[in-house]
């Protein structure tokens, strides 16, 4: 990767999606993906709306086109441990996440303990390159806590393209 490009700052985000398994015709239970992005930004202030970035072959990119929603988690320097749990497949057991709780709100999955989160339903979506880019409406936030989220300077990361596959 170019040197100056790694210089860019972004945040640390988990990004969630769920299609539910009633609305689902070949299978009963609910279809729920997460993973680390730190592409996201807000585009618009009106309507407000969010793009976040999604490797093309992750099941993450593939919930978000069943669901046509994502639900964006805005984590703060106390969360880098989760950054690192949500940067490879997910495992979903009972009401958790890679071992963090979570719980199903109006149709979207919503992890514990975050800063808070932003839901948006998808209006576009434009692949790009590997990863696919979903333009959201926001239509639900909560600021859960007021705190300095975290940054990727504050925390190197040590995803290659490599591993956009396994995500």
């Amino acid at each position: 990767m170019n040197k100056l490009l790694q210089k860019l700052t972004y945040g640390h985000y988990i990004l969630t999606a769920l299609k539910e398994g009633e609305d689902l015709k070949t299978r009963d239970n609910d279809y729920i993906a997460a993973g680390t992005v730190n592409w996201a930004s807000q585009v618009s202030f009106e309507p407000e709306m969010l793009a976040v970035a999604v490797g093309q072959m992750s099941d993450l990119n593939e919930t978000i086109d069943y669901s046509g929603h994502f639900t964006l988690h805005i984590l703060g320097k106390d969360h880098k441990e989760m950054v690192e749990k949500f940067g490879s497949k997910s495992k979903v057991e009972a009401n958790t996440i890679n071992g963090v709780p979570f719980t199903k709100e109006k149709g979207e999955v919503v992890l514990e303990n975050t800063l808070g989160y932003v839901t948006c339903k998808v209006t576009e979506t434009v692949n790009v390159g590997d990863h696919t880019v979903h333009f959201g409406e926001v239509v639900r936030q909560n600021l859960q806590r007021d705190s300095e989220p975290i940054c990727t300077m504050e925390l190197t990361s040590q995803y290659k393209k490599e591993d956009l596959e396994t995500a």
